[in-house]
């Protein structure tokens, strides 16, 4: 997230503007990121900043796998306890998306 606010306040100061207001970002269900804890812990880094109540919005990337066994795709939109082929029920998956963490958009003003 200290990435995230360093590329907000270059693309701010990059193209004059005063305040960050809004971040978009989106986050793969893979990643490790807990897009609960996201927004506080933005709050945190940014209170001494042009980014200082900067609204944080998430846009879900879910985790898309390809079967080896029958080359079927497979979505999944929350974290389970085990990934398996819709179709067959193969664990023999390999992840296409889903575990990406990027800046969508910043909004400055």
């Amino acid at each position: 997230m200290v990435d995230v606010l360093d590329t907000a306040l270059r693309v701010a100061e990059q193209n004059g503007g005063k305040k960050v207001t809004k971040i978009t970002l989106k986050i793969g269900l893979m990643s490790g990121i807990m897009p609960e804890y996201v927004q506080s812990f933005f709050d945190v880094i940014s209170k001494d900043s042009i980014a200082k109540g900067a609204e944080i919005i998430i846009e879900p990337d879910p985790a898309v796998f390809i079967c080896r066994k029958c080359g079927e795709k497979t979505t999944y939109e929350v974290l389970g306890p085990e990934y398996v082929c819709e179709d067959c029920g193969s664990a023999a998956l390999r992840m296409l998306s889903g575990h990406g963490f990027q800046i969508v958009n910043v909004g400055i003003i």
